[in-house]
């Protein structure tokens, strides 16, 4: 018998999945561009592609492609899709706004063993909001195996840009749970 997993937010873990992309949902209508003709809002979405998400990567690829369906409904974004997985390799995909083409890019990732780099993802994010104004980051994963100190540091400066960060934490991992 297989144990289920949910993705949790970092700080609500009593709460039911349909109610935690609600209330993202919410706070994406809130960050779209204020007025019209005004440039769209761009969300880097970061996945952890190790292989210790394999068992639920099909789902989690899913409710992921319908949340931004609906986001895209809300107020229109610009997402690009940043994932780690293997032994050091980020890659980040080129700014989309239709879901489809996201959910195509996030399809053609398969799952591989590896260390988690979310440090690598937290300075691309930087970097990209240094060069143009980043909304939010919203990241996906299960582990977290750095420096906690290390990415937290990272994480204040990204704070200090004004990106918004939405950590969802999948399965029951307390160094995780905590980092995030």
């Amino acid at each position: 018998m297989s144990k289920k997993k949910h993705l949790t937010p970092r700080s609500s873990a009593s709460r039911s999945p349909g109610s935690m992309i609600d209330a993202f949902l919410e706070k994406a209508k809130q960050l779209g561009p204020a007025e019209s003709g005004a440039s769209r809002a761009r969300l880097a979405f970061a996945l952890d592609a190790t292989m210790s998400r394999q068992p639920t990567w099909d789902l989690a690829c899913r409710v992921q492609g319908e949340m931004f369906a609906a986001a895209s409904q809300a107020g229109g974004l610009l997402v690009q899709l940043v994932y780690f997985r293997g032994f050091d390799e980020c890659r980040a995909s080129r700014w989309v706004a239709d879901p489809r083409t996201l959910m195509d890019l996030m399809t053609k990732i398969a799952c591989r063993g590896g260390q988690t780099q979310i440090g690598r993802v937290l300075r691309h994010v930087r970097n990209e909001a240094d060069q143009s104004p980043l909304k939010v980051l919203v990241y996906v994963g299960d582990a977290m195996e750095e420096p906690i100190d290390d990415l937290c540091a990272i994480a204040g400066e990204l704070g200090l840009l004004g990106v918004k960060a939405f950590m969802f934490h999948e399965g029951h991992d307390p160094a995780a749970a905590r980092a995030f």
